[in-house]
Parts: C-alpha cells; sequence; structure tokens
C-alpha cells in the first residue's frame, strides 16, 4: 500500500503532467512530433478516402488498399522529408525513399492483410458495414506501423538535421556507411 508520501509525490507528479506535456510540445523534438502527426491527420483521411472510392471501381478494398498506397506513398515522403524533419538536402536521397518505401510497404501490407480479413468476414453484410469495417482495419494496421515509422525516419534516416541545421560532410558519409546503397 502507498503511504502518503507516496501519494503526495504521484499526484504531483499527475497535476504537472499536463506542463510537462505541453513543454514537451514547445520543444524542438515535440514540435516535430505535432508536425508528424500533422501530416498524418492529412494523409490517413485523404487514403481512407481514397480507398472507398477506388473500392468502388475496383471491386475490392484490398486493391484499391494496395492502389491507395502506390499513389500516395511519395507524397507522404515529401511530406515527411520537408515539412516534418526540414531536410532539404538532396544527398542520399535514393536510400531515403527506399527506407521509407519499405516502411510504407510493411504499413500497407499489414493493413492490406487486416482489410482482406475483414472484406472476408463482411461479404454478406451491408456495404456501409464493410466500408467502416474496412475503415478500422486499415486504422489498426496503419497504426502499429505508425510509430514504428516514426521511430526509423527519426533515429536513423534523417537523424542529422534533428535542430534545422545542414549535416557537414563527415555526418553525411556516416550516413552512407549506415545503410550502404
Amino acid at each position: 500500500m502507498a503511504s502518503r508520501g507516496d501519494a503526495g509525490r504521484y499526484g504531483s507528479r499527475m497535476m504537472s503532467s499536463p506542463a510537462r506535456l505541453l513543454e514537451h510540445a514547445r520543444s524542438s523534438e515535440g514540435r516535430k512530433q505535432l508536425r508528424y502527426l500533422g501530416v498524418s491527420v492529412v494523409f490517413v483521411p485523404v487514403g481512407q478516402i481514397l480507398i472507398q472510392v477506388l473500392a468502388r471501381v475496383l471491386g475490392s478494398y484490398t486493391r484499391a488498399s494496395l492502389l491507395s498506397a502506390a499513389i500516395l506513398t511519395l507524397p507522404n515522403f515529401l511530406a515527411n522529408k520537408y515539412l516534418v524533419w526540414k531536410v532539404s538536402s538532396k544527398n542520399n536521397l535514393r536510400t531515403q525513399v527506399l527506407v521509407f518505401w519499405v516502411g510504407a510497404m510493411l504499413g500497407v501490407s499489414l493493413a492490406t492483410g487486416f482489410t482482406y480479413l475483414v472484406e472476408q468476414m463482411t461479404l454478406d453484410s451491408s456495404a456501409l458495414v464493410q466500408s467502416v469495417a474496412v475503415f478500422f482495419a486499415q486504422l489498426a494496421g496503419f497504426g502499429v506501423v505508425w510509430v514504428g515509422r516514426y521511430l526509423v525516419l527519426d533515429r536513423w534516416l534523417f537523424k542529422v538535421v534533428h535542430h534545422g541545421e545542414e549535416p557537414d560532410p563527415d555526418e553525411i558519409d556516416e550516413l552512407h556507411h549506415d545503410f550502404p546503397i
């Protein structure tokens, strides 16, 4: 059982939590995370609308999911590179695109797998029920990969420009050795 001192300590931690969140949101790292969230807030609805429209045209949510990802991967990469991490250098662009594409394909594979399962399970359901089920399957699939992709992009792919400064030649050389492409 917690002592009275523990309760006070935990209570004060909880009381300062919103203040710490606000402080973090104002930090360089917090602003970057909010930008990442902002890009996702744009691309998730666009992707979901595209999937719903393409499913009507193609007759399959699974095919629509794959085509939607093919259409949106490059704009999503560019938004993350230029808006979230504010990387303007064209150095190592092939590696950046490849790593982002692999992450996108992991996300679309998981989301499409979920979509296929839901599509099969809801074959006898109304179009509305199937659309809603696909929406949640897509969110679950991409949500799992979303956090992992942020960590890969932040800790590895765009790591040298965290504070807006351009990398020096030694840092660029170090990145080329991290992933030799």
